[in-house]
């Protein structure tokens, strides 16, 4: 079988979405398929077009199996709504040029939504190599727009729920992240019976015995108590309150705050840490995620965090199974299917309502428990035996070889 992926985030951007779909490639190449990935040039999280990516219109590479085309698009630092609508526009316009130049054929082309722009591009080119299309929803993304305040005029909201459905009935095959955005599909469509792709952890790589001196002296040089994130400073990801929280906490000498990323709220973030004098937070640069778990082994408690809003509800945050894995109890600040699956595995607290108080009292809660290994053991089982990241793109893989069976 001949596939495409058709995606604007890939490695080596660091991401949720990359890390999923990259294990997704690579499961398509085990089982012996030809693959090809349509992507943008790298630049996310930070807005700017990744160094050695720089002054190209496209470029194309050879990595384990896989080829990988790479198109330009227009980026810029800011996510305001503008800068961001042109950026996905300009990609799925280059990647329509170049993947119809490149790619003469395909039997399937599978793509991520968000962004909206990109089902144009998707249906167009399976369309011209006679491709089944696959569409892949990662979010509810119009529904986050709305709730978040990022886009308000209803007429174009209207429009792109509409367009939205009109790829839902289009699309060979659905797939979708949690079981909310799955029950949101279904009732768009009497036909449509989406197929559940969750995000989980590679637990190869996450193996919480690592040694983590050289990590230590970096990020705990002192062995204090480590409260850690890892992952994107966003708006969504309210850490705000975690900062808020620190600042509750400060007499609290042996608690430190670790938060590990990049993102457009890092910024902010750091300011209010400056402005408050907030001397137990420390904030780090992004790592490799092959690094990843030499970073977590440092942590004594991983933090998952975001708003309270009606589409976050859906959310499993793909951080949290790589820190279960690492056998790290968790302190998950929401209300989610995230938050569920956490109290499912024993792994930890779960606080609904992100009052910086009552996560300023967790913390110390969790920090006198006897129960914290306990929770991090729990955790690492059950991510093993639910959560398996290899098994979980082999699994979808086979799936999608039944559906161009039939």
């Amino acid at each position: 079988m001949k596939a495409v992926i058709l995606t604007q985030f890939f490695p080596p951007e660091m991401g949720a979405a990359q890390n999923r779909l990259n294990a997704l490639a690579q499961a398509f190449v085990r089982r012996g398929h030809d693959l090809i990935i349509v992507t943008a040039l790298p630049n996310y999280p930070t807005g700017r077009i990744y160094s050695q990516y720089q002054n190209h219109y496209k470029t194309c590479e050879d990595f384990e199996g896989m080829k990988i085309i790479r198109t330009w698009l227009y980026v810029h630092p800011s996510r305001r709504l503008l800068p961001t609508a042109l950026s996905y526009l300009t990609f799925a316009f280059t990647a329509l040029n170049v993947g119809a130049r490149e790619i003469k054929s395909a039997d399937l082309l599978l793509w991520e939504y968000p962004p909206i722009f990109l089902g144009h591009t998707a249906q167009k080119l399976a369309n011209k190599w006679g491709a089944r299309l696959i569409t892949n929803f990662a979010d509810l993304w119009t529904d986050a727009m709305e709730e978040n305040g990022t886009l308000s005029f209803k007429p174009l909201l209207q429009y792109l729920r509409k367009q939205e459905n009109e790829l839902i009935r289009k699309s060979s095959l659905i797939t979708g992240q949690t079981d909310g955005i799955l029950r949101n599909l279904e009732k768009r469509s009497s036909t449509a019976k989406p197929v559940l792709w969750p995000n989980g952890a590679d637990i190869e790589l996450f193996q919480p015995q690592i040694t983590v001196d050289k990590v230590t002296q970096k990020y705990n040089p002192t062995h204090k108590f480590v409260v850690g994130y890892a992952g994107l400073h966003g708006r969504i990801h309210d850490l705000q309150n975690i900062l808020e929280s620190a600042k509750l906490l400060q007499a609290e000498e042996d608690i430190k705050f670790v938060l590990i990323g990049d993102g457009f709220e890092k910024a902010n973030l750091i300011k209010y840490a400056q402005d408050n004098n907030l001397e137990n937070v420390s904030f780090y640069d992004p790592v490799k995620h092959s690094k990843l778990p030499e970073v977590l082994a440092s942590f004594n408690i991983g933090l998952v965090t975001h708003k309270n809003l009606p589409s976050l509800k859906a959310v499993r945050s793909a951080k949290m199974f790589e820190m279960m894995a690492m056998e790290l109890p968790i302190l998950y600040c929401g209300d989610s299917e995230g938050s569920e699956i956490v109290r499912q595995a024993s792994a930890g607290i779960v606080i609904t309502d992100n009052n910086p108080r009552t996560i300023a009292n967790s913390i110390i809660e969790m920090k006198k428990s006897s129960e914290l290994k306990k929770w991090g053991v729990n955790g690492r089982n059950h991510v093993r035996q639910n959560f398996d990241r290899k098994k979980i793109s082999d699994n979808l893989v086979k799936t999608i070889e039944e559906h161009l069976s039939s």
